[in-house]
């Protein structure tokens, strides 16, 4: 027996998580490549590559920090979540390192502010391109960052207006670790962004991160604690808010109710629809993207849940007009049609979606998607 074939309960976190992204050795060497690159880093040849892997997966061999870095690039998993042991601490003077983070922090201004804000969008747009694997550790290294320098701020301004874009990057960072499959990070994330809401002092960012850890709970199938929270989110901003985060809010808790199989997420969706803006792109609330054909697709997930065929309407009319730019959320769409037309009887339209859905969800590295397709899979 290959290391190939390990039994999943004996193998290293390391060797676990390429098991999870359902990655060959070859497609892993092409996404180290493709990581090694970005950094300026070299590789050997493939057949090196793999007695290198090899030796990582099976424990003989404890990777360095540049190869630690690959592996965070390629899978988005932290070092814990990957097995890697934490490195011995270095010695310097805990009074040094104060004023050094103190000095750093005096020369943020509002300026830099926004250009942080900036990146964090611009690594938003990137994820629903190329998936959360290949950016993760970016949105991590702006989490430190953004961390660092809340902590040591010291004019209330510049304080609040970075835990605004904190909370914006620790949200976005939880639903990138969701989509890798690790949703104790994504916990944290989400934990980080609540804090920095409350530092920031944004009800609208508190229900946001809120909102987003409703997926943690749905992925640990506490769904009821889920309801549970997502209404917690949509009375903090009651009605005061703005439409497009209560119509988003209100989506969450319909899907929330459609997971339980309660026929009551229709009418809430009827109340998310009745609160979408004509105008959905509101540059006060970057981090949601949710217009019409996103609604639609939002509807014809929960009426799949439930096994209402019509589903299948909506489903296909958001396909016709999403966004190319939206890839993993077009493999999820591709699930949730693959999950009606099973549920008509309609096997081969839902093999078709369910090899589409594959495809996309490869493509991104997620984990969650291919999650989903397997359990489709059975299904269909």
């Amino acid at each position: 027996m290959s290391w190939e074939d390990d039994d999943t309960s004996e193998m290293t976190p390391l060797r676990r998580t390429r098991a999870e992204f359902g990655w060959k050795v070859p497609r892993l060497i092409a996404a180290l490549r493709r990581c090694a690159a970005q950094v300026g880093m070299g590789l050997g040849s493939d057949k090196s590559l793999k007695t290198t892997i090899s030796r990582h997966e099976n424990g003989h061999v404890i990777p360095g920090e540049d190869w630690r870095r690959l592996y965070r690039l390629a899978y988005g998993r932290t070092d814990e979540e990957l097995g890697f042991l934490d490195e011995a601490p270095t010695g310097s003077s805990p009074a040094d390192d104060l004023r050094q983070h103190i000095a750093t922090a005096r020369r943020v201004d509002i300026g830099l502010v926004r250009q942080m804000r900036q990146q964090v969008h611009h690594i938003r747009l990137l994820d629903r391109r190329l998936g959360a694997p290949s950016l993760l550790e970016q949105t991590r290294t702006v989490i430190s960052t953004l961390t660092d320098l809340v902590t040591y701020s010291l004019q209330p301004s510049v304080r609040a207006a970075l835990s605004a874009v904190l909370s914006d990057a620790g949200a976005l960072a939880a639903w990138q670790a969701l989509d890798v499959g690790a949703v104790q990070q994504a916990w944290g994330h989400c934990e980080i962004a609540k804090a920095a809401a409350r530092e920031a002092d944004s009800p609208v960012l508190l229900a946001h991160a809120m909102g987003e850890q409703v997926y943690a709970l749905h992925d640990l199938g506490r769904l009821t604690d889920a309801l549970t929270l997502v209404r917690a989110a949509r009375a903090l901003v009651g009605r005061v808010g703005p439409r497009l985060l209560l119509c988003w809010l209100d989506a969450v808790e319909a899907e929330t109710q459609a997971a339980l199989a309660d026929e009551q997420c229709r009418r809430t969706l009827d109340r998310s629809a009745a609160l979408l803006p004509v105008d959905a792109h509101d540059p006060a609330l970057p981090f949601i993207a949710l217009d019409e054909v996103h609604h639609a697709r939002w509807r014809g997930n929960c009426l799949a849940q439930i096994g209402d065929t019509d589903a299948i309407d909506y489903l296909a009319g958001a396909l016709e007009q999403m966004d190319t730019t939206f890839v993993r959320a077009t493999a999820g769409l591709r699930c949730d049609l693959a999950q009606a037309f099973a549920t008509r009887g309609e096997l081969e339209e839902a093999r078709k979606h369910l090899t589409s859905a594959r495809l996309l969800a490869n493509q991104v590295g997620s984990v969650r998607q291919r999650r989903r397709i397997a359990s489709i899979g059975l299904a269909a």
